[in-house]
């Protein structure tokens, strides 16, 4: 199976990711570097990241991305609004959990089983930002998103 971490800002403030298979170290590096490019634009946004299909990440993996927490806490803090993580995976969930016992996240997240409840908590996490223009935009985009529904886990 290939690997694939994929990005889609194409109704930002609203920032899709998808991850596939088991990336390389090559590939979470990339990742990361995406990532600190989003919160270098300087504008408030929402994230959904897809690891309904990602492999468990790598131990060096587990501990860049904690590393990388905390070297742009500040920055997530003040501009990520939130972030719905899609996991079905109880592997990929337990690697979550090591990583936020090593840094916590700077900003409201929940563990959500699908996308459609993801894009129902980030869309409500714009409109709570009063980013009322997008929030018309991607509705219009993506159709009415069922209400939340059950969370599996959140902070914030």
């Amino acid at each position: 199976m290939g690997a694939s971490i994929t990005f889609d800002d194409s109704l930002w403030p609203l920032l899709i990711s998808r991850f596939e298979g088991v990336a390389s170290d090559a590939q979470y590096e990339e990742y990361l570097a995406r990532g600190t490019a989003y919160l270098q634009r300087g504008e408030r946004y929402v994230s959904v990241l897809d690891m309904g299909r990602l492999a468990v990440p790598t131990a060096a993996q587990r501990q860049r991305q904690a590393e990388w927490l905390k070297a742009h806490e500040t920055l997530m803090h003040e501009l990520l609004l939130g972030g719905a993580l899609v996991i079905t995976s109880p592997f990929v969930r337990f690697a979550l959990s090591t990583i936020l016992h090593l840094k916590p996240m700077p900003m409201p997240y929940v563990v959500v089983p699908d996308v459609a409840m993801g894009l129902g908590w980030a869309v409500a996490r714009l409109e709570e930002a009063g980013i009322h223009e997008a929030v018309g935009r991607i509705r219009h985009h993506v159709g009415e998103q069922p209400p939340l529904g059950r969370v599996l886990s959140r902070r914030g």
